[in-house]
């Protein structure tokens, strides 16, 4: 077995003959200063640089090199991307043959050895170096680190905070520069390639014009706040959208085709899940990143199609995680009565919705409502998109087989039970073993939150019934259902009054019971805040079913939507479509938006 190799602080002291208290003391400083400590000794003249890199040398028995002596092919850095330098502290320096030389601030970082190696093919050779020359050589060769975006291992905690307005300008300006700063000259070879028909011209990967494209995707979606970003390959061409307030809009602008593979590989390596040479089948990974202090992250599915690979981008903002129910668009009585069934020690409480109604955001907010240091929460998710303090959070992979049992939410559920938890939130409903098992551990003191694929609130317990749950056991453990939409909201900084509203409108008002007394009608005009179209934003409109007793006994007497729904109005169930129209009769949204959300109901 080889000798453990002596630490930086043991060389200092061995070597240099540094008291091990003054070691300690300037270890302690450089720590606090975010300075690694051979730099800290260095620069404050304790030791001299290169005696301290030929200890080091002889001690780890590495080889050693001075950047600022040397001068680096620039074609030798397009090799490995910048974001991978910063991110590892190293830089390539020459190249022969099959063999990449690195010079690292620790050599000994064997998992950045072999991801370079695995990335580029290479025989990489380590070699040391002080990490201010590392830095400093990035900056030479790359330019200095002035993008927003930077991976989150990379952000200090001392970064400065901004505001997510001054981020959204500053992601404007900054788009810009970058889209024109891009070298589209590839665009002239296609065409001419085209017309000799040889195979397209591909921008490698790691070229600085990626950087700056990828940069500028994220960054516009940043501005626009949006929920997804879509990046389709055609014959001719690439179309970036953003889904924007739940409507998707083309980007502002083009994408060369001779970008197409690049692209895609350029963010298979962000996320450092995903196989770059497998284009046949669908991969999912996520990116995180930070803009300007604020972290955002990505969840990332890749799907192959006959013009290259489709890319959607889910933005997972956690900055927003934290918002809690009383900024989720609830009325004032809806709330207060949903958060009494969250305060109740046992049962099951489900949120219903369709795809993309806000469905695990609001439980998320639940959560958030309920978490206490004196109970255990554990939540099953697939995948997890928001990460909270303080809960036990599990990633279901049902793909994830050990022989015949896959690890689906069922089998997550009972394992909970072992895990003595007080609440469990489980992702999906969304077959008879997870529904039973859910009742069961709602039936035996825990409570229970989970979310349905139905459209309204009393749809939920005949959807589990028709799933094989017994009715009794639906009755005897359901505590409330929640269904929701996702609306527009009026942009506030052009909204206007409506002096005039519309006499079908006022109709429907009068018909459901609206109190008009003190309705403020606003109406959308357009500004350039919300890209002229006047709405900006969304909040949600909630239909909450509360079961009592009258409840249950419909439900065991007959298992039918009409009755059922007729009882949980005469217990005082607000329709969606009602807590849409208070929200118009309010001014935060238009008569046409809750019309189009409700069009089914």
């Amino acid at each position: 077995m080889s000798p453990v190799k002596k630490s930086i602080e043991d060389i200092l002291v061995d070597t240099f003959q540094l008291q091990r208290a003054d070691v300690d003391a300037m270890a302690a400083e450089a720590q606090r200063t975010d300075t690694p400590i051979q730099q800290y000794v260095v620069n404050h003249k304790k030791v001299d640089k290169h005696r301290l890199l030929k200890a080091i040398s002889i001690e780890w028995a590495i080889k050693v090199v001075d950047l600022k002596d040397i001068e680096i092919d620039p074609d030798v850095a397009k090799i490995i991307p910048v974001e991978t330098c910063r991110r590892n502290k190293l830089v390539p320096f020459n190249k022969e043959e099959n063999m990449l030389f690195i010079a690292m601030m620790d050599p000994r970082n064997l998992f950045a050895l072999e991801d370079l190696q695995f990335r580029t093919g290479l025989r990489v050779i380590p070699y040391l170096a002080l990490p201010d020359d590392v830095r400093e050589k990035i900056d030479e060769l790359y330019g200095t680190e002035e993008q927003p975006l930077e991976t989150s291992e990379d952000a200090s905690a001392a970064q400065v905070k901004v505001s997510r307005d001054d981020l959204m300008d500053d992601a404007r300006e900054l788009t810009q520069e970058l889209l024109a700063s891009l070298d589209t000259s590839g665009e002239v070879a296609l065409e001419q390639q085209a017309k000799e028909q040889t195979d397209i011209m591909q921008v490698d990967a790691s070229a600085p014009e990626v950087e700056k494209l990828v940069n500028a995707i994220i960054l516009e979606a940043v501005r626009l706040k949006a929920s997804d970003i879509h990046i389709e390959p055609f014959e001719k061409r690439i179309l970036v959208r953003y889904r924007v307030d739940g409507q998707l809009r083309k980007a502002t602008f083009k994408i060369p085709i001779s970008f197409r593979g690049a692209l895609v590989s350029k963010i298979k390596i962000m996320s450092g899940s995903m196989n770059l040479v497998e284009r046949r089948i669908p991969q999912d990974g996520r990116i995180q990143v930070r803009a300007k202090g604020l972290p955002i992250e990505f969840r990332v599915n890749i799907v192959p199609t006959i013009f290259g690979e489709s890319v959607v981008m889910r933005v997972l903002d956690r900055s927003g995680a934290g918002l809690p129910l009383e900024q989720l668009g609830f009325l004032p009585d809806t709330l207060a009565a949903f958060t009494e069934s969250l305060a109740k020690p046992y049962g099951l409480i489900l949120v219903c919705g369709p795809t993309g109604s806000g469905k695990s955001f609001t439980l998320t907010a639940a959560l958030q409502k309920v978490k206490d240091p004196a109970e255990k929460i554990i939540t099953a998710e697939n995948p997890v998109e928001y990460e909270l303090d303080g809960v036990v959070q599990v990633p279901v992979n049902p793909d994830l087989k050990m022989g015949e049992k896959k690890f689906d939410f069922a089998t997550a559920l009972r394992a909970f039970l072992r895990q003595d938890p007080d609440i469990i939130m489980v992702g999906e409903i969304r077959d008879e073993e997870t529904a039973r098992v859910a009742m069961e551990a709602a039936l035996t003191g825990h409570l229970v939150l989970s979310t349905i694929h139905t459209n309204d609130a009393t749809s939920a317990v005949s959807r589990l019934h028709e799933m094989g749950a017994p009715m009794y056991m639906v009755v005897n453990t359901l505590e409330a259902v929640l269904a929701q939409r996702l609306i527009r909201t009026l942009c506030k900084d052009c909204k206007q009054p409506d002096p005039h509203p519309s006499e079908e409108m006022l109709r429907i008002l009068k018909e459901h019971h609206v109190d008009l007394s003190q309705a403020t009608f606003m109406k959308a005009t357009g500004c350039k805040k919300c890209g002229g179209t006047g709405m900006k934003g969304r909040t949600a409109m909630h239909e909450l079913l509360i079961m009592n007793e009258d409840l249950r006994t419909v439900c065991m007497k007959e298992v039918a939507l009409t009755p059922i729904r007729e009882a949980a109005l005469r217990s005082g169930m607000r329709p969606l479509m009602v807590d849409g129209l208070i929200k118009v009769s309010r001014g935060l949204t238009t008569y046409e938006e809750i019309f189009t959300a409700c069009s089914r109901q």
